[in-house]
């Protein structure tokens, strides 16, 4: 066997490796928030982006534009909806008054986290020393 064809398979073994992984973080969203119905791509973009911000609040046009892929309009009923069915809070707005921002709640905290802890340990023992730099 050729180092190239050698060195093929491995790449494609790696990226088998890492498919499995990913669809091990999928099958967590989908465990963790399928009976709310939260369960597409585009909660999962807005949540994760979300998470990353941590403590921050983002405003609602901000937050909108989290919502990757859709359009304005369809993304406020994505945004409307994680607000009314608790995962995510309104809180006044410092610099201005007449507008609100939105941050994680705790209840999507514990759950995203849920899902992030299982998806970690699904990568660390798919893919071991690959997921470390």
């Amino acid at each position: 066997m050729s180092r190239a064809t050698r060195s093929r398979r491995r790449l494609d073994d790696s990226r088998t490796r890492f498919l499995l992984a990913m669809r091990e973080l999928d099958q967590a969203w989908v465990d963790t928030f399928h009976e709310t119905g939260f369960s597409d791509l585009y909660f999962s973009r807005l949540f994760t982006e979300m998470w990353l911000r941590g403590e921050t609040a983002v405003s609602k046009t901000d937050a909108y534009g989290l919502v990757k892929g859709l359009g304005v309009q369809t993304a406020m009923k994505y945004v409307r909806r994680a607000i009314e069915e608790g995962y995510l809070e309104e809180i006044d707005n410092p610099g201005d008054g007449r507008s609100k921002l939105l941050r994680m709640s705790p209840l999507l905290k514990e759950r995203f986290a849920q899902v992030i802890d299982r998806a970690n340990r699904a990568f660390i023992a798919i893919l071991g020393d690959e997921v470390h730099p």
